[in-house]
């Protein structure tokens, strides 16, 4: 019987994980018409614009790492900077980080049942949906962490050089493409200290010669900890009372990966330690004598080792950021989950109801891309662009003028004065500081009025102010409704990932 119910899942395997992995393409491609180039997608395209010097000078103040900003840069060389474009380079890396992550289950798991469910969690995750037309490092980061268990795993089994050098060159562009990728690597060491001691020289080797690679890096490391420590980059970062506390976020971390629904959440988090347990419990009694059981064994050490200690390291300065920097733990999610499910009673209905539970989550969370207006904030600035004329001012306050810039120059459209308030802004990568805008309210009354009396000076044409609701841009606010007459005011509606900016004041020169 055994044997029978190995064949029966073998035969499922050969064309469900190519059914879901089709399923995955279509999603992120459908996705791609509806999607809308918001704050930090701007961003990435006007620093991947400039050189690769003035990228790395941007990035000592910001905690990104080049290497996403210069693939991005050779793609604008190629294909220009069009949003959908542009954010095709995205939905190309997630569709290449699901493939990878049939080809690691396939290297790790011998279980088609693993194979299937690892394959779906990946291929039905909101998560990776999200990221796909969010024109950001996150599908890049989540593409390298899966290449470099594949590699990882593919050296541990052969021993071969070639393997070795793979994982030690997916290693440094990991580590290339952001700091807390070195996560992926210290848990893998661990992995190797505990495990796999007869390949700790070869290992070793591998993981020093990532290190003495990313050493030039470190100089920048320096400065971005520095700004860090004292910036507003982890005001950015959710605490961790936002997720209810350190062990609940660490449950979340997997759970929001387990599951692609989003009602019932605590049910959905209460699956996720049942899981562990009856993993663990399994383990226990089967000594860890089959390659599975020892490979779900390195994945939950391993998961822990990284986004756990994430988690740990947040209790004393924010870095975890559910749905973001923990999709290093998507591909050990994918087999852990695998792993538990395959072994529960009854498995083919588990799976048939996993496989319909997840699909009917994924196909809502697309239904509300597709028609939940993410473009409100463009079809402003596309209805504005026809009656913007060479002598008028444009007022772009907070962060609001990196997505005003971009739409406004794919449309082609030249204005008179242009400037963005507070000033300061202008090339700050990092988030708004708002408290800082109000301790330093007789700095910003100052900058407010200076801008005021150059606005005064000019002749003619109209003044748009691109509204952002910061309480502390108030004095801006007053001294332009003291100086000019409001003509009109153009709603926004708001974005759900929130507004740059909430209105349009439209002032007529008095």
């Amino acid at each position: 019987m055994p044997i029978l119910r190995t064949i029966h899942w073998n035969r499922a395997e050969t064309w469900l994980v190519p059914l879901l992995v089709v399923i995955g393409f279509c999603l992120s491609f459908s996705l791609l018409p509806a999607s809308a180039i918001w704050l930090d997608e701007a961003f990435s395209i006007k620093l991947a614009s400039q050189s690769f010097s003035s990228i790395v000078a941007t990035l000592r103040t910001d905690n990104g790492s080049p290497l996403f900003y210069f693939l991005l840069h050779g793609w604008i060389r190629l294909f220009g900077t069009g949003e959908y474009i542009c954010t095709l380079m995205t939905v190309l890396t997630t569709c290449a980080s699901l493939l990878a992550t049939v080809l690691l289950l396939r290297e790790v798991f011998t279980d088609p049942r693993i194979q299937i469910i690892g394959t779906a969690i990946t291929a039905l995750s909101t998560t990776c949906l999200h990221h796909a037309t969010n024109l950001r490092y996150y599908p890049l980061l989540l593409l390298l962490s899966v290449l470099s268990y594949l590699f990882f795993y593919r050296a541990i089994r052969s021993g071969r050089l070639r393997e070795w050098v793979w994982f030690a060159l997916i290693s440094i562009l990991g580590l290339y493409e952001h700091t807390l990728y070195a996560f992926v690597p210290l848990a893998q060491f661990l992995l190797l200290c505990f495990f796999y001691r007869d390949r700790f020289k070869a290992g070793l080797l591998a993981f020093v010669a990532t290190g003495i690679a990313y050493l030039p890096w470190l100089p920048v490391l320096l400065d971005q900890a520095q700004g860090y420590q004292g910036g507003t980059t982890p005001d950015t970062i959710p605490q961790l009372s936002t997720y209810g506390g350190p062990v609940h976020a660490y449950w979340l971390s997997i759970s929001h990966a387990m599951w692609s629904f989003s009602a019932l959440d605590m049910l959905q988090m209460w699956t996720v330690p049942l899981a562990i347990l009856f993993i663990v419990c399994l383990l226990w009694r089967s000594q860890c004598r089959s390659l599975d059981d020892r490979h779900v064994r390195d994945f939950l050490l391993a998961h822990l080792f990284s986004v756990g200690l994430m988690v740990a390291i947040s209790l004393v300065r924010p870095i975890f950021w559910q749905g973001k920097f923990d999709l290093i733990g998507l591909p050990l999610v994918c087999g852990m989950i695998g792993y538990a499910v395959s072994r529960l009673p009854r498995s083919s209905l588990v799976i048939t109801a996993f496989l319909a539970m997840n699909l009917v989550g994924t196909l809502r969370y697309a239904y509300w891309r597709i028609t939940g207006h993410l473009d409100s904030q463009r079809e402003v600035i596309e209805q504005l662009a026809p009656k913007l004329k060479a002598d008028d001012v444009l007022i772009e306050t907070g962060l609001s003028h990196f997505e005003v810039e971009y739409y406004l120059g794919q449309l082609g459209v030249h204005t008179g004065l242009r400037c963005v308030f507070p000033e300061a802004q202008r090339d700050r990568p990092s988030a708004l500081d708002k408290d800082r805008l109000i301790r330093e309210h007789d700095a910003v009354t100052a900058e407010a009025a200076v801008l005021i009396q150059r606005l005064e000076a000019g002749n003619g044409g109209f003044i748009y102010v691109f509204h952002s609701s910061y309480e502390g841009l108030e004095p801006l606010y007053k001294q332009l409704n003291a100086a000019f007459a409001l003509e009109r005011v153009i709603p926004v509606r708001c974005h759900p990932w929130g507004p740059m900016y909430t209105q349009v004041d439209v002032f007529r020169r008095q």
